[in-house]
């Protein structure tokens, strides 16, 4: 597939989710939500996390939900868990403070508590931008769509008249 008719099915996408008749807001919580959920440590079932959760609050785009989650894709979210690493290192003391008699226990707390710390706080500042952005382009959106059609009804009014 060459990289224009890429684009061109991305943007179809994305004019097909925009068209639907739910608000800025539903589509901007679908999307975050799923953001969350995506770059959280989930592999292979954040999906279905998200799904579930989408079951109980009727007003998020579901649409948005699989698109959060294609865009946030295996290969997109691998480098932000190493800077979820390096993120978590930050708030962490060089040496750890515990340590375990068994060397694989050592390594895992050491790790494990830098990364999801990390991981946590990254998952929540890209969930609230993609929040942002996705109903700052929603909006957008609707206000061409609506003045599209205030026009085309002023037209058939004119031509009417």
């Amino acid at each position: 597939m060459k990289i224009k008719e890429f684009k061109t099915q991305i943007v179809r996408k994305a004019k097909e989710i925009f068209n639907s008749n739910s608000s800025p807001e539903s589509m901007a919580m679908g999307f975050s939500l799923a953001t969350l959920i995506a770059i959280l440590p989930t592999p292979g079932f954040g999906i279905f996390i998200a799904l579930f959760i989408a079951l109980f609050i009727k007003n998020i785009n579901k649409v948005a939900i699989v698109a959060s989650f294609t865009f946030w894709n295996p290969i997109v979210v691998a480098p932000l868990y190493w800077l979820s690493y390096e993120l978590g290192n930050l708030f962490f003391t060089p040496d750890p403070s515990i340590r375990f008699d068994l060397a694989i226990f050592d390594q895992l707390y050491h790790y494990s508590g830098r990364f999801i710390i990390g991981n946590a706080m990254l998952a929540i500042f890209m969930s609230t931008i993609s929040y942002v952005v996705i109903y700052l382009l929603a909006l957008s959106y609707a206000r061409k769509k609506n003045l599209k059609l205030s026009l085309k009804a002023a037209e058939r009014k004119e031509s009417a008249v």
